[in-house]
């Protein structure tokens, strides 16, 4: 299991350390206005973050009969819309305190998913004579979120699932924990009609995620670091199509994400003169949309492979591999 943490902390800590920079530079616009610049900058990763936690939770509609049970391993590729590259300055302009845009016809600033070469210019509205240059972002509008689930059969046709990777620190990388909690059921019986066509499958999941990551930051004093934590509800309905060997999924419900991230410490943030701020920073995403994905599971044996796409702004690819019994 240890190889998995490793691979959801690299996965995550490319996107962590660039928030971590960039979140710091925003510092120097001053407490209010940093808030109001990191927050439609960070968008898209806390959405993409607030997303990924709702996947990989189920690769078919048939919940495993009694004591059956299947551990599996996917990786889902969440994608930001095109729409989330950039954002605006100028929408928020009015919520600065401090800063303005130097130049207005140049208001339009990459967020952390996207890459441009003439960023914008603030200036203090006081005398003009501080600027902040915006940051760029990374370029990378996608996310890649390993996920290790686990399921067993109960009677009355649930299956309860899970996800657990205990808070681990890896090196200078930071800290990193994940658990997640899910019921599948099986409805076919209740559908008049349906429980008689032997190949076809009808279940109702819901599942919640809940992920956490801590990074120390040097410039923030003994007690500097930026915490990220990310959850997401999941509600499906399942239809699908067991053959021996091939099945057939598509799921389609409603999910709700939240993230937030807070950067804790003490930051002296002042040129001439002296700033000092104090855990200076606090944003807070959420989403909530209907969404569908529609898949494919390969069985050999006890082998199965999977893959499927979700539908919706923030679309998925997700495919894994697992253990599956009964």
């Amino acid at each position: 299991m240890k190889k998995i943490y490793l691979l959801i902390m690299i996965a995550l800590v490319s996107f962590n350390a660039m928030a971590q920079e960039d979140v710091v530079d925003f510092l120097k616009a001053g407490a209010h206005d940093a808030n109001v610049l990191a927050k439609p900058y960070l968008k898209p990763f806390g959405e993409m973050l607030g997303k990924g936690m709702n996947n990989g939770w189920y690769n078919s509609a048939k919940p495993h009969k009694l004591f059956g049970f299947d551990l599996t391993v996917t990786a889902s590729l969440i994608q930001a819309p095109s729409s989330a590259a950039t954002f605006d300055i100028a929408k928020y302009e009015d919520n600065l305190q401090e800063f303005e845009l130097k130049n207005p016809n140049n208001s339009i600033s990459p967020t952390v998913s996207g890459d441009m070469e003439n960023l914008p210019v603030l200036t203090d509205k006081a005398t003009g004579l501080s600027e902040i240059t915006m940051p760029n972002g990374t370029g990378m509008d996608f996310l890649p979120i390993p996920m290790v689930t686990a399921g067993v059969g109960l009677p009355m046709g649930f299956e309860l699932k899970g996800r657990f990777i205990p808070e681990i620190d890896i090196e200078d990388a930071g800290k990193v924990g994940l658990w997640g909690l899910g019921v599948q059921k099986d409805i076919k019986d209740y559908i008049p009609g349906v429980k008689h066509i032997p190949i076809l499958n009808v279940s109702a999941l819901v599942a919640y995620t809940h992920f956490s990551s801590e990074i120390d930051i040097e410039d923030g004093g003994p007690d500097g670091k930026l915490e990220i934590s990310a959850g997401g509800l999941s509600t499906r309905l399942i239809v699908g199509a067991n053959l021996p060997v091939v099945a057939f999924y598509a799921g389609m419900g409603y999910g709700k994400s939240n993230s937030d991230f807070n950067l804790l410490g003490t930051y002296n943030v002042g040129d001439d003169i002296p700033v000092v701020l104090k855990d200076p920073i606090k944003l807070g995403y959420s989403t909530s949309s209907f969404d569908a994905n529609v898949g494919m599971r390969i069985r050999l044996g006890v082998i199965a492979l999977h893959a499927d796409y979700t539908l919706g702004e923030y679309s998925a690819i997700t495919a894994g591999f697992g253990l599956s019994f009964r």
